[in-house]
């Protein structure tokens, strides 16, 4: 059974505040674990519990978070009400919920620059009119923070890179290994070798070739 925690409460436990590892979501799967497309990715750089609302989510986490480039992700970010209420009215579009309800964006990504970049993950482009009249304020709100905003869709992504990413990762750290097919997959992990995740699968094959590569005994 599952139970919704109230906005007062979140602001209460502190919930969409933080950084890095200390970052708490505003919004937890446990709160929507009836949709059954909900999951918990562990960060494989700071361990840190990450809340993904749909399948799209959790793939789209995996491979931002591949990226150097980026050096944070706050999923289920809060946004400030005052403004998008603001921006509700001047638009004309009626505000999720009531006037009271926080929205939140899917992935609020901190770039190896310090600077921002929103973004929110859909299945695909064919979206209904409510859905684009709420992204149409996701994105002004943004905008008037200064912040880029784009869209991720679940049908761009490559299966063949999230898989290995998802794969790899679980060896991150030195402690995870245990044999010589877990410890190549530690190397590729931390990018010690360099393989391109994007068309190779990562199997026992493929690692016993590189394992033959540099001579592991």
């Amino acid at each position: 059974m599952t139970r919704r925690i109230s906005d007062k409460s979140k602001q209460i436990l502190h919930m969409g505040e933080g950084k890095g590892k200390d970052y708490v979501p505003y919004i937890l799967t446990s709160e929507f674990n009836s949709l059954g497309t909900t999951s918990i990715i562990t960060d494989w750089k700071t361990g840190r519990n990450i809340h993904c609302m749909s399948q799209g989510e959790a793939m789209w986490y995996f491979l931002l978070r591949w990226d150097d480039s980026n050096i944070d992700i706050r999923e289920q970010f809060p946004l400030d009400n005052k403004i998008t209420v603001k921006i509700a009215d001047e638009l004309g579009i009626k505000h999720p919920q009531d006037r009271n309800h926080i929205m939140t964006t899917d992935f609020l990504v901190t770039k190896s620059d310090n600077s921002l970049h929103a973004y929110s993950v859909k299945v695909d482009k064919n979206l209904n009119d409510r859905t684009v009249e709420l992204l149409y304020i996701e994105r002004e709100y943004w905008k008037y923070n200064g912040v880029p905003f784009d869209m991720l869709y679940s049908t761009d992504v490559n299966q063949v890179l999230v898989n290995n990413i998802r794969l790899i990762t679980e060896f991150y750290n030195k402690n995870a290994i245990y044999d010589k097919y877990s410890y190549i997959k530690h190397l590729i992990a931390i990018k010690e070798i360099d393989l391109d995740l994007s068309k190779t699968v990562i199997d026992n094959r493929k690692l016993d070739e590189i394992l033959e590569e540099i001579h592991y005994e």
